[in-house]
């Protein structure tokens, strides 16, 4: 019979031999950036370099904004995410090769493969080669001019819902603003102090909150043809609901971590997911809903979903030959349009809020702003036409500035699908490789743009513009794999902002964070305490 003692040796013997092979592995793997002549920071042990961001102790915009500049000199630079290794590229004529001009090189994302539903998989952020190609394509023509152009009075109503709110919720009464300025610490303040005659004060509001329902009621009335008033909605009900499609408990949220950074080869055998899907299977059940009611009452509407159920195959028909190759499944509809709502959602609805954000610290842009879309409104009796849109330049600058101070997504991933050569160096990237281009740092980098974190629309002149490197503005990728929803993005905003504007003052409150903390618990951009912020009726009189 075999002692305790002996066990104890035994089982004290399997665990240091296991610690040596486990710590040889990853040092070999550690040693990979080094053996092929790139520059990296030594990575730790198990984390490799992403410490910081699995432990929450930085945000996802803050920490690859720091990467960056922990790599600024280099052209690129190596990483690790665990054991995983990618390629940072920081020159943005090497960012301009994998994007655009060697896009065939790159045309994948960096996806885990984890066991879940079709309507996660058969996304188009999920799709690769051919099926990326073919989707996309077919997505496309929802996003024309034209198409754009036939959703303008949806959106307009859904911006008058949204002036409606405010001014039920705004008590009567004329708002005088005092400014007061001081400084304390080498650090300029300013105080909004408010009266009004009759002692009331600015309706205070999260901005996320309230811009995600507006957004949702122009994604639901554009889209897919479903009315809805979510700011009246005491409960909060849809937007509500959607709002939390990111929302993973802390176990889910650690399960995902340990799979992504020491097991990623059994990512496809565990039923984990990025979102939470009791949000995604109740938007499938809403899609479904729009579309059996449609093909009961045979309605059509010239909106994303008709695109969509158009190309959809029929399942009676046994004769495969006569199915179109480029017909649709319901899982690919379905994905598509969950896609669509959650992407449009979360984009649209933080850049209205730190737009608003921006414009109540910098109320000489507000008001400024304020001038040109009034004085245009004006030259076009009030309407907010197409072509009166296209004459706010400002107001792009205003968008375009916000985009770099605060971009939706931190950082670009893409797949070396061929072995590629890095242009002017002798480094091969392996077909495999992922590469990751830190939009957030670029964005923040001053030798592109000096004094970055001064809030400053006029770098989006034209002739500003023209004098830049094309490739260090990012906020929504660009080439063929860029957000195909950006049009419509930047139309729905435009136009929030102009019913706002020449309606309402935004101004801060008493519970507004100068500067904002970022949350480390999100991977998209927002602010641990929210955004909160007022708005005041204007005196047009």
């Amino acid at each position: 019979m075999i002692s305790r003692d002996t066990i104890m040796v035994y089982v004290v013997s399997a665990i240091v031999f296991l610690s040596i092979v486990v710590y040889l592995y990853y040092r070999n793997i550690y040693s990979f950036w080094r053996k092929m002549g790139v520059f990296n920071i030594e990575p730790e042990f198990f984390f490799g370099n992403a410490k910081d961001r699995v432990l929450f102790r930085k945000s996802f915009h803050e920490f690859h904004r720091d990467i960056y500049f922990k790599f600024k000199g280099h052209r690129y630079a190596g990483f690790y995410v665990g054991r995983r290794a990618s390629l940072v590229i920081l020159d943005p004529e090497i960012i301009k090769c994998i994007m655009i001009k060697d896009f065939n090189h790159f045309t994948d994302r960096q996806t885990m493969r984890l066991r879940t539903s079709k309507y996660i998989t058969e996304m188009l952020i999920n799709l690769k080669g051919s099926k990326w190609k073919k989707m996309r394509s077919q997505l496309t023509p929802s996003f024309t001019s034209g198409k754009l152009r036939t959703m303008e009075h949806l959106i307009d109503i859904c911006c008058n819902n949204m002036s409606d709110f405010l001014n039920d919720n705004i008590k009567s009464g004329n708002c005088k603003v005092f400014f007061l300025h001081f400084i304390n610490n080498f650090i300029t303040f300013t105080m909004f102090i408010l009266f009004s005659e009759n002692g009331f004060k600015p309706y205070e509001l999260e901005m996320k909150d309230f811009f995600g329902k507006f957004t949702l009621d122009v994604i639901a009335t554009c889209a897919f043809g479903v009315e809805s008033n979510s700011l009246t909605d005491v409960t909060g009900g849809f937007a509500s609901r959607v709002s939390k499609f990111a929302t993973l408990s802390i176990t889910k949220r650690l399960s995902l971590y340990i799979i992504i950074l020491f097991l990623p080869g059994l990512a496809r055998f565990v039923p984990l997911s990025f979102f939470n899907m009791k949000v995604i299977y109740f938007l499938a059940n809403v899609i479904k809903e729009a579309k059996s009611y449609r093909m009961s009452t045979g309605q059509k509407r010239n909106d994303f979903l008709q695109l969509l159920l158009d190309s959809e195959s029929n399942p009676d028909n046994k004769n495969e030959n006569k199915q179109n190759e480029d017909s649709l499944t319901e899982p690919q509809i379905v994905a598509q349009s969950v896609l669509f709502l959650i992407a449009g959602f979360e984009t649209s609805s933080t850049l209205l809020t730190f737009t608003c954000y921006e414009l109540a610290i910098n109320q000489e842009i507000q008001i400024k702003l304020r001038e040109e879309i009034c004085s245009i409104l004006d030259r076009y009796n009030g309407k907010c036409t197409y072509e009166a849109m296209q004459e706010m330049t400002f107001l792009d600058m205003v968008l375009g500035e916000t985009l770099r101070m605060h971009p939706p997504v931190a950082q670009l991933e893409r797949v070396c699908t061929q072995d590629y050569m890095i242009p002017d160096s002798n480094l091969i990237l392996q077909k495999g490789t992922a590469v990751q281009i830190p939009v957030i740092g670029l964005h923040y980098d001053p030798e592109y743009y000096p004094d970055p974190y001064k809030f400053d629309p006029n770098r989006f002149s034209a002739e500003e513009k023209a004098s830049r490197h094309h490739y260090v503005y990012l906020p929504f990728g660009t080439g063929p794999r860029n957000c195909i929803g950006l049009r419509f993005a930047l139309m729905s905003t435009k136009r929030g902002m102009v019913h706002l504007l020449k309606n309402f003052s935004i101004e801060l409150s008493n519970r507004t964070t100068v500067p904002y903390i970022y949350s480390k618990h999100s991977m998209f951009l927002k602010a641990q305490n929210g955004i909160w912020l007022s708005f005041n009726k204007l005196n047009t009189s």
